[in-house]
């Protein structure tokens, strides 16, 4: 290389003309060329010299002492002028060679940085018990019309900046001039209410989305309201149609049980809280004020909306000039709906016949669990009147944001609760969002953060997650091009002693790592993933996730655009929600306080992962992340999905084995690549650096832009179409279940397609045609990322793709 960067001449003949030579030592070569011109050794010159050569050759010439003192000085000014010329030509070919070299293979890393937690820290020193406390106290205090203002200005005082967006929507709400009722008639003609208002409250118990309506009829106990039941009482020979079916809380979502009903032509529903799943060790103990258990008179408001959103604009902002459609063509109940308190399931249990309960429907009532269908002919009664007396009607409703400064405020991470309710709420999850928003405002208010943090309060969420949902589909543009992540704080506390935590797979190595920061509220030194994971039932090596439904408002974010979404709840030992006083009467900010969680360790734990995952995500260069994580879980998923589903997709006449090898196979080569971006991300942990110094730069901020990119569209690259047509989700891969949306599966509309062609409701030919949808999801997922990656000298990974692991 040094002899390719010193120049050269050499004359093929010799003229008058002379020529010059620069050399800085001398070498075989120089001793040739002496020889090949005639030159006697004596005739060299020295090492660092500069010979004159002509084509006379004329006598030495003797050089004064002055001239020689100026002949040293030239050679030691040509020698340093040589140098510096060999060391610009090195370093110019190496990174010739360099860029040459890294365009096949890289050969160059820079390790990626410890991960920082000092602003999580930052953070995390402010959120103590006191703050949550004082503002869930607030909170209380405010009357229900006015939480949006308090919040407002409790920003405002901050220093955040404040914005809202309002819709016109649809709302239900209970007549207060006439109550719904429940009423019996016996023979002399005379009637009775069973459900009068409690005495503990102050506004009518009811259902929202119930429509208004009249049906009188028997009564008849139908469990818990799932497709299985209906069909043990039609083995049974119990008739529902015209029926008041009496059905129990729990299990799978109000709306859908009705639903179920509806579609076995039952003429109305009465929802009662079963002692059995609402107290003893299952459910919160001694019934309030000695434990959290639900007492007789315990009543639940909820929601019978299934899809997110006004029912009235599906996939439409609730905006003016928005077609809303008439209420016939709703998906919403079209029989009347009303929740009931366990005294007056019991009075009614008392006065039915039939035959007794089959084995394991028998509740926690103290009476005999009969079916119904008739009426014991001691109990003297002719039928049983269901009103519901419910309004629809148009509401303006408001969200609330709060925005910090950010260097960049085209990555955003958001984080949400609802406000208000149904009936009252204690405000955990609102105080916890007030509390987290003044921690970052007293970190960050200053200097701002790296990307923007957004905090919002969702109106209207307990009618239907409407607030977020209109939000998403008012702003879809911005939601799709700018969120990285949606983290939900909502009903912190399901009981205490255990963690679980619902997260799209694009975030769970970022909340893993997060969890490493917070402490544990049981026990000495221990972390949130440590105790997180000791806790698990399943006693599991770490830590264990799972997907999202729609029980909340991340709903509209990760089931309708594909933004990766995270909720975070504590529940009893066991996983077994042991608070069972939530959506009653009961559910209050003292009952919070005085029975759940005393000392706030546990809000404040939960309130602390949170945050501690906002600033990873929005502080860190790269957040973690894991895309195989993705990749393992749909390829579970699909097992999973194959083993309930191949024998009614083998006995169906249809031949389906040619599109379930191709999305097995799409499964298997959509691991192989995520596992090498894996490899290629953050994760090794190594930045690649094909690009040359200075570091970092343009070149290596335009690599964190394309990996941030990579989050992004991890999951929006799995939403299949849009309509009217089809489900209220656009998931194709990860989603609510159809048949109770709180729960989540795999590959939702396609297993609905199945459903529906079991019935006899669709042909065969509509499970194919969702199963198109997720080949060709998958197939042109392939084209959000590099299909080839560089030749890696670094990997630490082991061997060779087998099979994706969970």
């Amino acid at each position: 290389m040094l002899a390719d960067c010193t120049p050269t001449f050499r004359p093929r003949s010799m003229s008058g003309e002379s020529y010059t030579r620069w050399r800085s030592s001398a070498s075989d070569d120089e001793d040739d060329d002496a020889l090949e011109e005639g030159e006697s050794g004596a005739g060299r010159s020295r090492p660092g010299a500069v010979t004159v050569i002509t084509a006379r050759t004329r006598p030495p010439t003797a050089l004064s002492p002055a001239a020689q003192a100026r002949m040293v000085c030239v050679m030691v000014l040509m020698m340093l002028v040589c140098l510096v010329c060999v060391g610009v030509g090195v370093c110019v070919g190496l990174a010739w060679g360099y860029s040459q070299g890294s365009r096949h293979s890289v050969e160059h890393v820079i390790p990626a940085p410890a991960p920082d937690y000092q602003h999580a820290h930052r953070v995390l020193s402010y959120l103590q018990p006191h703050l949550l406390h004082d503002y869930m106290r607030k909170l209380s205090e405010t009357p229900k019309p006015l939480l949006g203002t308090f919040v407002e200005s409790v920003w405002e005082t901050l220093g955040l900046r404040v914005n809202t967006t309002t819709f016109l929507v649809h709302l239900s709400r209970p007549d207060e001039e006439r109550p719904n009722t429940v009423e019996v008639t016996y023979v002399d003609g005379h009637k009775y209410v069973l459900n009068p208002l409690p005495h503990t409250v102050n506004s009518p118990p009811f259902s929202a989305f119930s429509p208004a309506g009249e049906v009188t009829g028997p009564l008849v106990y139908g469990h818990y309201g799932r497709r299985e039941d209906l069909a043990t009482l039609q083995s049974l020979k119990i008739s529902v149609k015209g029926a008041v079916v009496l059905l129990r809380d729990g299990k799978i979502h109000n709306g859908a049980k009705v639903h179920n009903a509806e579609q076995a032509g039952a003429g109305g529903v009465l929802l009662y809280p079963d002692p059995a799943d609402m107290r003893g060790p299952r459910g919160g103990g001694a019934p309030y004020p000695n434990g959290t258990g639900l007492p007789d008179d315990g009543v639940i408001w909820d929601t019978l909306s299934i899809f997110p959103g006004d029912p009235a604009t599906p996939f439409l902002p609730s905006i003016d000039h928005i077609y809303r459609s008439g209420r016939s063509s709703q998906p919403i109940p079209k029989i009347p709906v009303q929740s009931v308190s366990a005294e007056v399931a019991q009075t009614l249990l008392e006065l039915v016949g039939g035959p007794e309960m089959p084995e394991g429907w028998r509740g926690g009532l103290d009476t005999v669990y009969r079916l119904g269908g008739t009426w014991r002919p001691e109990a003297n009664v002719t039928n049983l009147t269901l009103a519901v007396n419910n309004v629809m009607q148009q509401e303006t409703v408001k969200n609330i944001h709060a925005t910090l400064p950010a260097a960049d405020e085209s990555k955003v991470v958001m984080v949400g609760s609802h406000y208000g309710s149904l009936y009252t709420s204690p405000g955990a999850g609102l105080g916890a969002l007030l509390a987290l928003s003044d921690a970052f405002a007293k970190s960050y208010l200053t200097d701002g953060t790296q990307r923007q943090v957004v905090f919002s309060a969702w109106a209207a969420s307990e009618h239907g997650l409407i607030g977020s949902t209109e939000f998403t589909q008012k702003y879809s543009w911005w939601v799709d091009t700018t969120m990285l992540a949606y983290l939900n704080m909502d009903e912190m506390l399901r009981g205490t002693g255990c963690l679980r935590v619902m997260a799209s797979p694009v975030l769970r190595q970022a909340i893993r790592e997060a969890a490493t920061q917070v402490m544990w509220p049981m026990g000495e030194a221990v972390n949130v993933r440590d105790g997180w994971r000791m806790s698990d039932p399943l006693l599991r090596t770490d830590v264990h996730f799972s997907n999202l439904g729609s029980e909340s408002d991340f709903a509209s974010f990760t089931a309708q655009r594909g933004v990766p979404s995270a909720h975070f709840v504590v529940t009893g030992e066991q996983w077994v929600s042991s608070n069972s006083l939530r959506h009653s009467q009961y559910d209050t900010y003292q009952a919070y306080t005085s029975l759940l969680d005393p000392d706030y360790s546990w809000t404040t734990m939960l309130t602390s992962l949170v945050g501690a995952v906002t600033t990873v995500l929005s502080e860190s260069d790269l957040p973690p992340l894991r895309m195989s994580d993705l990749s393992g879980d749909l390829y579970n998923g699909w097992q999973h999905f194959l083993d309930l589903h191949t024998t009614a997709l083998t006995n169906s006449g249809y031949n389906f084995t040619s599109i379930l090898d191709a999305i097995q196979m799409e499964l298997i080569t959509l691991d192989t690549m995520l596992s090498g971006l894996d490899r290629w991300y953050h994760s090794r942990p190594y930045y690649v650096h094909p690009y040359p110094h200075p570091f970092p730069g343009p070149a290596h901020y335009r690599q964190v832009e394309q990996r941030l990119r990579w989050l992004a569209n991890l999951e929006r690259g799995l939403l299949g179409p849009r309509g009217v047509g089809r489900a209220s989700t656009t998931n194709l891969m990860i989603g609510p279940d159809p048949e109770d949306p709180y729960r989540a599966i795999h590959y939702p509309h396609a297993v609905q397609a199945i459903t529906h062609a079991l019935l006899q409701k669709t042909p065969w030919e509509s499970v194919h045609q969702e199963l198109s949808y997720i080949l060709a999801a998958l197939t042109s997922y392939r084209q959000l990322f590099p299909i080839t990656f560089p030749d890696e000298h670094h990997n630490t990974t082991d061997g060779d793709f087998a099979e994706p692991q969970s």
